[in-house]
Order: C-alpha cells, then sequence, then structure tokens
C-alpha cells in the first residue's frame, strides 16, 4: 500500500515537473507570450469588468422601463471635452450620487426645507420605495413643504435635456380625495443679475390616493416627453432654463388644500428623488441609438465572446477526438461510415448550414455553442484518423496487444496521450473560428437577443444607421468591438502557432 501511494506522488511530481517545463518553453517562446499577454487582459476584463460596467447592456435606456436612462442617445465619450478641449462637449450634471435616502445623513442634502404652520418634515427610516428610508411630509393643516437643493451647472451650454424622477406613497384616510387635495410642483431656481427666476420642470402632480402603495413617477425629459413644458418654454426648455452657468436650485413643493383634520391629516412619502441634466457625452465610448452605455456592452461582450469561443472549441475537440479515435483504430466499416459521414459535412458550406439550424433552434447562446460546436470538428476527426492509423501500427501497440491489453485500454493509455498535442493545437486554433462564427451571425442578425456580444454591438451600428456617416464619425461605436474580436483571436493564434512549434517534433527548436 505505501509503496503504490508513493509511486503515485512519484507520477504526480513527474507531471508537474513536465507542466514546469512546458510552461517555461511557453514564455520563451515570443509569440506564447504575445498571445498569454492579450489573453490575460481579456480575462481580466471577462472577470473583474461587470465591477466597473453595471449599467444594463441589453435593455433600451440601460434601465427598466419608466426609470431613469442613464445618458441621452447618442452621446460622445465622456472624455472628449477634456482630450480636445471643445467647450461643446459637456458631461451629465447629477442632483445627488444617492438619491434613494436610504441614510439619515442624505436628507441633510436638502439644504433647504420651508413649510406653512402645521406641516412637519422629518425622515422616516421604516418606509421606502425600493430600499427602507425617504422623506415623510405630515399635514395638520392645509398649506405647503418645500424641500430644494442646490447645485452648480458648470458649461455655457445648456444640457442637451433633463429629467426628473420620483417616487410618493399617500396615506389619507378618506380615499375619495374630496376633503382634500395633494399636488406636488417640481421647478427650478436661478439667481440672474441679483434677481431668482423661477422656471416649473415638470406639470403639477395631482396625487392618486385611491391606495396607499408606492407609486413610482416616470420620468420627464424635457426634449420629447413633456409636451406641456415645450409649449411653455418653445421647443428648446433647456436653453431657457439653464442661461448661464451657475447656482440653480431643484425644488419639489408638496401642497395640501381641504379639511386636513377631516382627512386624517394626510402623510405624503417621497423617495428616489432624483434628477440628471444630460450632457452630449457620457462615460468611457458614449452610448448607443437607445442610450445605452457602449463600454458596459463591451465588457459584457468579452465573457459572451469567451464563453461562445471556448465552450465551442471544446465541444468541436471533443467530437472530432472521439470519431477520429474510433475511426482509426476499429476500422471496417465503422471507418467507412464514419468517414462518409464527416465528408458529408465537409462538402456542405458552413455558413448556410450555421443559418438553417440557427432559425430552426432558436437564438440563444447555448443554441448558438451547440451548433458552431457541431459543425467545426469534422477537419481534426480527419487529422487524429490519420495519426491513429499510424500508431496502431507501432511495435509497443503491438506489444500491449500482446500482453494482453484491451482494445479500450490502448485507446485511453497509449493513443489517446500520442495525440494531445493535437488536441492543445487545434483547441487553441478552434476558438477564433468560433469567435468570428458568432459575430458573423449576429452582425446578421442572427446571435443570441438575451446576452449582448461584440457582434450584436456591430449589428445594432448596421441596424440604427449611422453606417451612412461614416465609420470614423462614430468610431468609439464600431471600431473597438471588431478590435476586440480580432484582439482575441489573435492571442489564440499566437498561442496555437506557439504550441505548434514547442509540440511539433519537425518544428520543435533542439
Amino acid at each position: 500500500m505505501g509503496e503504490n501511494m508513493a509511486l503515485r506522488w512519484k507520477k504526480v511530481i513527474l507531471q508537474l515537473k513536465n507542466f514546469q517545463n512546458m510552461m517555461k518553453k511557453i514564455f520563451r517562446n515570443k509569440k506564447a507570450t504575445v498571445g498569454l499577454i492579450i489573453l490575460a487582459f481579456f480575462t481580466f476584463l471577462a472577470i473583474f469588468g461587470p465591477l466597473f460596467a453595471t449599467n444594463d447592456p441589453v435593455s433600451p435606456g440601460s434601465v427598466p422601463a419608466g426609470k431613469m436612462p442613464v445618458a441621452k442617445v447618442s452621446a460622445f465619450p465622456g472624455w472628449y471635452r477634456d482630450f480636445t478641449g471643445d467647450p461643446s462637449y459637456t458631461n451629465n450634471v447629477y442632483l445627488t450620487q444617492n438619491a434613494r435616502f436610504s441614510d439619515p445623513s442624505e436628507l441633510s442634502l436638502w439644504k433647504n426645507v420651508t413649510t406653512s404652520s402645521g406641516i412637519n418634515v422629518s425622515y422616516n427610516s421604516e418606509n421606502g420605495y425600493d430600499t427602507k428610508g425617504c422623506i415623510q411630509v405630515n399635514f395638520t393643516e392645509e398649506g405647503n413643504a418645500t424641500i430644494s437643493i442646490p447645485f452648480y451647472y458648470p458649461y455655457i451650454i445648456p444640457p442637451e435635456m433633463y429629467a426628473a424622477e420620483w417616487s410618493y406613497s399617500v396615506k389619507m384616510q378618506d380615499e375619495t380625495g374630496q376633503l382634500g387635495n395633494l399636488t406636488i410642483f417640481v421647478g427650478f431656481s436661478h439667481y440672474l443679475y441679483g434677481h431668482e427666476k423661477s422656471y416649473p420642470a415638470a406639470e403639477p402632480l395631482r396625487l392618486s390616493v385611491a391606495h396607499t402603495g408606492w407609486n413610482p413617477v416616470p420620468y420627464h425629459a424635457t426634449s420629447s416627453v413633456s409636451a406641456a413644458l415645450i409649449r411653455r418654454y418653445g421647443t428648446d426648455p433647456c436653453s431657457v432654463i439653464f442661461t448661464s452657468l451657475g447656482q440653480y436650485t431643484f425644488e419639489m413643493t408638496v401642497q395640501f388644500s381641504g379639511n386636513a383634520t377631516a382627512s386624517g391629516n394626510p402623510e405624503v412619502y417621497l423617495g428616489n428623488v432624483n434628477l440628471v441634466l444630460f450632457g452630449n457625452s457620457f462615460g468611457v465610448l458614449g452610448t448607443d441609438n437607445v442610450a445605452r452605455d457602449l463600454f458596459t456592452q463591451l465588457v459584457t461582450g468579452t465573457r459572451v465572446s469567451f464563453v461562445i469561443g471556448i465552450v465551442s472549441a471544446v465541444v468541436s475537440v471533443s467530437v472530432g477526438l472521439i470519431v477520429g479515435l474510433v475511426a482509426g483504430y476499429i476500422g471496417g466499416a465503422t471507418d467507412e461510415v464514419l468517414m462518409r459521414a464527416t465528408d458529408l459535412l465537409l462538402v456542405i458550406p458552413g455558413l448556410p448550414l450555421t443559418i438553417v439550424l440557427i432559425f430552426v433552434l432558436g437564438q440563444s447562446l447555448f443554441n448558438i455553442v451547440i451548433v458552431v460546436g457541431f459543425l467545426g470538428w469534422m477537419g481534426f476527426a480527419r487529422t487524429v484518423r490519420s495519426a491513429i492509423l499510424s500508431l496502431k501500427e507501432r511495435a509497443f501497440i503491438e506489444a500491449v496487444k500482446s500482453a494482453g491489453g484491451g482494445r479500450f485500454y490502448i485507446i485511453r493509455r497509449h493513443l489517446v496521450p500520442n495525440v494531445f498535442p493535437l488536441v492543445y493545437i487545434t483547441l487553441a486554433m478552434a476558438v477564433p473560428g468560433a469567435i468570428v462564427t458568432e459575430a458573423a451571425l449576429s452582425w446578421l442578425g442572427l446571435g443570441p437577443q438575451d446576452v449582448m456580444s461584440w457582434g450584436r454591438i456591430l449589428y445594432q451600428y448596421e441596424q440604427s444607421g449611422k453606417i451612412a456617416t461614416g465609420a470614423f464619425t462614430t468610431w468609439y461605436w464600431v471600431i473597438p468591438p471588431g478590435l476586440c474580436i480580432a484582439l482575441l483571436s489573435l492571442s489564440f493564434i499566437l498561442i496555437g502557432y506557439a504550441l505548434d512549434e514547442i509540440l511539433n517534433p519537425r518544428l520543435r527548436e533542439r
């Protein structure tokens, strides 16, 4: 028993030394070194990228319907202003980084709270829309309460648009609202030449008191949503409100009119109060034609391309290895049937067959991986078969047969280890083909619809119509995914060539 354990440890140590020697050879190879550096970068991006690219890459506007978009449509990269020095590029201005009132200290951000007599404004730590914490306004008399927060607008150019959102909940004894009326007014104020000017930011909101649950108010965008504001200010309300850089104030007024006592002293809860002034540039790579963050899409596409490339390559190499081993070693009718089936698949054009199968099976990530994997094994199967036909005639195989070695024992212990260098090389070379095939399918609109891939980014660029303006006009949309496809494919190709030089006896450096 002790001798067997010692023998096993010796085998493990020998395998570790062989692996160490292999890694030394790989790192001495310049092609492999460059390929591994590129691969390490994309591996880091795939694993840790979602930690700093948190926007939704798929949903239009990068957020659920009715919520605040992350930026305006077709925004330029956010660094354009600093890089070019051109003042015409503006970034988003945020009212506050956290408007959910999940902490009492956030109430202090609202510098001014003014109320009529008989009205109290406080922080409620137990209530809230999607997190605990909100502003609570209690009415014992009719009147109004105004909460406001100052902010600085740093650009001489008005924002492209602004959007405000909030959520509210009402507690009122008379649910018909006939004994009193609750209204929310939202607006801006700005000191200009010693005078304060006020601008309504949205139409007054008459609160529904039919139930006491939380009601989210969809964002109001002056450029497209609020026709009332366009009628008030003209086609560009932002140019009227934000006439210069300087200090502004965002105000919310909750007004109650009627008999507060008969209405059960109404209570109004406000949460998720948010305002964004949208500039024409955003983030690392800007946004697409439906306001989705392109950098988030690029990072998410790294993980998808890795999954498709590696899993598809593993599937195709595994199938090719099994078919080649069985056909080459068993021979006879089995070899004839398997090789004729292989030849049949080889002569069928790959892309049209892939398109037909995706139409039949559906455009999911799983289906694409399976189709690409099962249509890429034929060439490797023939290579393995040729190697097995040569190996099975060797003297050491005849010796194993004479010693009583069975068919599957010979395949598992002697043939597979001898063809495994081919597996390493083919696996590295098969990944780029799978990545490019997925990109081609997505470019044709046949890629997975529930995830974002590099190919789908290119497809959306083509569908947006921006291609008519030229790729260099919106280079930040089309060039990065194309460059990523090329670089990730190149990394595996370089590693494959390096493995071929190291493992192939005819190319091995001695």
